[in-house]
């Protein structure tokens, strides 16, 4: 009966998104046309279908992929060769594959942020805008690549390799997470292929972009975290887990001004879930240290630390995308229906907000996209009074609710509508030498054209993600509709919310990020989908008691 109700209602709730919900708000129509009746209907009937053969056949497929002869002698197999050998192996099959992508694109992929980065990493960091740690990185190895080959491409080059080896290390500590926790081993080795064979990762993975290193720990993060949700005693039996998950912790902060909120999420609704088991708190005090030691070191590095280096924290609109879109929408659709008191607020905030319809292309509003809004954020008059900027943003919320969620549901449209591609491509922009404050000079190793084409293409190109059925796999909107597929197929695990739902908590985490991104990009749900295999540890295992 469970599983009658899940097919059915996430039938509903999809083809809602996907044939009403969705276009409406990719066409900025906010209204129900009856020719969306049949295609609802349709698109109901088939997901249905097919959702009762999900939650029919996976739970049988379980079994079947941990009992089959072919599961039994891959599984003695990979015992003979051992748990740490088979780690070596896997690491080495993921950076190898990952290879070719940096000897065409050597020294790296160059993104937007380089360009701003360069100049800071060699003139001086002056502010928290792009993480200092990835800024500080980036000069380090320029400077280095300068002072033992003579060109700063030689760092950059070696900074790929180094993001090549951590990120090929965090998905083979995953592949190896799910053999440990008893994950079907076809899926285990479905996981270790797939994560070397995507050209998404080999090409992220030699991008100079703060995504890269702060994917690779966050990756590392959630296995740690789920190691001491499933089994705490275990975990800290292990000493060297200990001195280990602070430093990946604060690394995957500091790679990320978001990552904090990551953290302390996952950690205090894993509290939330444990309350019934507070009482066994006082065995696990030295995992409870280990656990606030990276809020502390955090607090220091952007506290204290800031201060000496003469660094400025980043502006808090960064932190605002969502409100401040809100409020732009109103101001740009509504305006006729401000107060002029309200008018004089929202200038205060939003600088030139009436003249906003009327600004250059580059400045008009855009629905989809926060950073426009984001960049004319007055973040000085919010910091002199936050409770009244909040106060003025609830009051106009009330007045204007659809507004507000329509510009919500715009802004997040590339995380929900599995038919939206905008931004969801990988980010393939190698910018002119001249762009930056040192010249960068292309140098690849191995020119071979073909295989440069080939990664252009599929990182650039919309082939992916206009096809039907395979774009689903290549949109970030993918990522909401597999967190709850999984979270409805482990709903029936014994311990649903105390044992089972704590393995979900990264990527619920991850995915709350995403939808208070500026933009529905592809770089905002990477994370999300090098962690997509800790589901299958909810949905096939059974829990620890």
């Amino acid at each position: 009966m469970t599983s009658m109700f899940f097919a059915v209602f996430l039938a509903l709730l999809y083809s809602v998104a996907y044939t009403v919900a969705g276009p409406m708000i990719a066409a900025q129509e906010i209204k129900f046309d009856r020719s969306q009746h049949v295609p609802f209907v349709v698109c109901f009937l088939l997901c249905s279908a097919v959702n009762f053969c999900i939650f029919s056949v996976v739970p049988r497929l379980r079994l079947c992929m941990g009992n089959g002869r072919i599961s039994r002698g891959i599984d003695r197999c990979f015992e003979k060769i051992g748990d740490r050998r088979l780690f070596l192996l896997v690491w080495a099959f993921i950076f190898l594959s990952w290879v070719p992508a940096w000897l065409v694109l050597y020294p790296g992929v160059l993104s937007y942020d380089m360009i701003s980065q360069v100049g800071s990493a060699l003139g001086g960091i002056t502010d928290n805008h792009h993480p200092i740690l990835h800024t500080w990185l980036i000069g380090l190895f320029m400077k280095l690549g300068d002072g033992l080959f003579s060109g700063y491409e030689s760092g950059i080059g070696l900074l790929s390799l180094v993001q090549m080896v951590i990120l090929s290390y965090a998905l083979a500590r995953l592949a190896l997470l799910l053999k440990k926790k008893k994950v079907p081993i076809l899926i285990v080795m479905l996981t270790a292929v797939l994560s070397a064979v995507w050209f998404m990762n080999a090409c992220l993975s030699v991008s100079m972009i703060k995504d890269t290193l702060h994917a690779a720990f966050i990756v590392l993060y959630a296995c740690h975290f789920v190691e001491i949700a499933t089994n705490p005693s275990e975990y800290s039996l292990r000493k060297q887990n200990l001195f280990i998950f602070p430093l990946i912790s604060f690394f995957m902060c500091a790679f990320r001004n978001n990552g904090i909120h990551i953290y302390i999420f996952c950690f205090i609704a894993l509290l939330l879930l444990r309350i019934p088991q507070i009482k066994k708190a006082k065995a696990h005090i030295a995992l409870i240290m280990v656990i606030l030691l990276p809020v502390f070191l955090y607090k220091i590095y952007t506290g204290p630390v800031f201060d000496a280096l003469g660094i400025a924290q980043g502006e808090v609109r960064e932190a605002l995308c969502v409100p401040i879109q809100q409020m732009q929408r109103v101001t740009a659709r509504r305006a006729n229906e401000l107060t002029s008191e309200q008018m004089e607020l929202m200038k205060s905030y939003i600088i030139d907000s009436p003249k906003w319809m009327g600004w250059p292309l580059d400045r008009a509003y855009d629905p989809f996209n926060a950073d426009p809004a984001k960049s004319c954020f007055y973040s000085a008059h919010y910091n002199e009074d936050p409770i009244a900027f909040w106060k003025f943003y609830l009051q106009t919320g009330e007045q204007f609710s659809k507004e507000y969620v329509v510009a919500f549901l715009s802004n997040t449209l590339g995380f929900w509508y599995p038919g939206y591609c905008r931004f969801s491509f990988v980010m393939y922009e190698n910018y002119p030498p001249e762009t930056f404050a040192e010249p960068l000079e292309r140098k690849s190793i191995w020119d071979s054209q073909l295989l440069k084409k080939y990664y252009e293409s599929v990182c650039g190109s919309d082939f992916w993600r206009q096809t039907p059925v395979l774009r689903l796999f290549f949109v970030p909107g993918f990522t909401l509709w597999f967190l709850l597929y999984a979270l409805a197929l482990a709903w029936k695990r014994r311990g649903f919310f105390t044992k089972v739902l704590p393995l979900f908590l990264p990527l619920i985490a991850q995915y709350g990020i995403m939808i208070l991104s500026p933009i529905s990009s592809f770089r905002y749900a990477w994370p999300f989908y090098l962690m997509l295999p800790l589901a299958f540890i909810g949905i096939c295992r059974n829990p620890e008691p």
